[in-house]
């Protein structure tokens, strides 16, 4: 019998039969490549030199983002802020300046006028600065600034309007000039103290993102260091070899990349929480102060243009000046280690506000006292003049006090962001290179090695 026939045996590749996938084929050779002892090197280093650059760059990148926030910080975002009090500050002034020019009758002195025109036209210089300064994405600020403008012409030409009807003698001259002060009081600074509101918390909330040390990079930057040590004490147990120049120079590198990196951010972090703490926190609650006495001296000199007893507000005007000297003197003394309490101080400008806000309140009392006898132009004359202990001189004395204190800690603030700006001007190009030379120095290490065994 003949016998069947067998299916024939495919012929290996060496014999000549169909050769294997070549991507399968590269595959494995590379795959054997790596587990060899240079191929292993070559893996290792390489691996080392990508968390050398990468640790760097993502360091040098962090202090970047830093300075460039402190450059917009200073450049645009506190004067923002700063015009926003500005704004707000002067509209509370003219307001006052115009009830307190009122009550004098007739002809008001020049020097009230002259006051009044100069509020009005420092708050339209401080909403053109605010809406210059504001971001473009800001449409809600937008929107205010142009409220509040648009608001202020109605507001001057109701002043204007009470003025006239003031200097002849017409009665309605209140009625227009109690007008003008609710819209400023019931529309205006609402909305300028809106704007404040968010123009401060632009300068503070994000600054508080920054006030800690840059960790992530810390981690990276260490992270590098162990994989320098870890790959030089694999080459030391391969080759017998202790030290590895290159590599030891490649570890020091990364490692001054570290001390570098750590110490420009802490330095930067801590100049940003003190700047928090001594220059925008003070200065925050001394402007909303500020403005809360402000309101008293505008609504002490409105109630004598409508002719209002005092008897009802006085005791409301005396617990809100209670709370501004309470406020102060927080800043009077010199700083407490553990209260976190600072001074603003230094030039007296605390002191002089404090002493000020005496005599007005016993002016107010002296003012309040004489309207109730009858006596309603002795009230005027005390809550208007300018003479030593008239309620008139005490509030400018304040107010101008107070002025200074703010400045003082705003330029603390600023002096503050400064210096971690500055803290961080040459950091990233020293780093980018110490990272650089690092990735350098691991080649130089490892290629000798390499070459040794092929």
């Amino acid at each position: 019998m003949t016998p069947a026939p067998t299916a024939p045996v495919p012929a290996s590749p060496e014999e000549g039969g169909p050769p294997r996938h070549p991507v399968r084929r590269r595959a494995g050779r590379l795959w054997h490549d790596v587990l060899t002892t240079p191929g292993r090197m070559t893996a290792f280093a390489l691996a080392a030199i990508l968390v050398v650059l990468f640790a760097g760059i993502v360091a040098s990148t962090t202090i970047t983002n830093r300075q460039q926030h402190h450059e917009t910080l200073l450049a645009e975002v506190e004067p923002v802020a700063n015009a926003s009090q500005t704004l707000y500050s002067s509209l509370t002034i003219a307001d006052s300046a115009a009830n307190t020019a009122f009550i004098t009758g007739g002809i008001e002195p020049a020097e009230l006028r002259d006051r009044y025109l100069q509020a009005i036209a420092t708050s339209s210089s401080a909403l053109i600065a605010a809406s210059q300064g504001i971001d473009r994405t800001d449409e809600e600020s937008i929107d205010q600034i142009a409220h509040i403008n648009a608001q202020l012409a109605t507001y001057t030409g109701l002043v204007e309007t009470a003025r006239t009807n003031n200097r002849v003698a017409n009665p309605v001259g209140s009625a227009y000039l109690a007008s003008a002060s609710s819209l400023m009081q019931d529309t205006i600074l609402p909305a300028a103290a809106d704007l404040y509101d968010r123009q401060s918390s632009s300068v503070g909330d994000p600054d508080r993102e920054w006030s800690s040390p840059p960790w992530g990079s810390f981690a990276l930057l260490g992270t590098a260091v162990v994989v320098l040590v870890l790959l030089q004490h694999w080459l030391w147990t391969l080759t017998g070899r202790r030290i590895n120049p290159a590599l030891a120079l490649a570890t020091i590198f990364v490692i001054g990349t570290f001390l570098l990196t750590m110490i420009a951010g802490f330095l930067a972090a801590n100049d940003n929480a003190k700047g928090l703490s001594e220059g925008a926190a003070p200065m925050n609650e001394l402007t909303r102060q500020r403005i809360n006495a402000q309101k008293v001296r505008a609504q002490e000199t409105l109630n004598l243009v409508r002719r209002t007893d005092p008897e009802g507000s006085s005791a409301e005007r005396a617990e809100t000046l209670s709370g501004v000297r309470a406020s102060l003197a927080v800043y009077l003394d010199p700083e407490e280690p553990g209260t976190g309490r600072i001074s603003l101080d230094d030039d007296g400008a605390v002191t002089d506000a404090i002493a000020a806000l005496d005599d007005w309140m016993a002016a107010q009392n002296r003012a309040d006292s004489l309207y109730q006898q009858g006596d309603y132009q002795g009230a005027i004359t005390i809550s208007s003049g300018r003479r030593p202990g008239d309620s008139g001189a005490a509030f400018d004395a304040f107010d101008e006090a107070m002025q200074e204190a703010i400045e003082e800690a705003r330029e603390t603030l600023r002096t503050r962001i400064d210096n971690a700006r500055r803290t961080s001007s040459s950091g990233p190009d020293l780093i980018v290179a110490l990272s650089t030379l690092a990735a350098f120095a691991v080649l130089a290490g490892i290629a000798p090695r390499i070459r040794e065994y092929l």
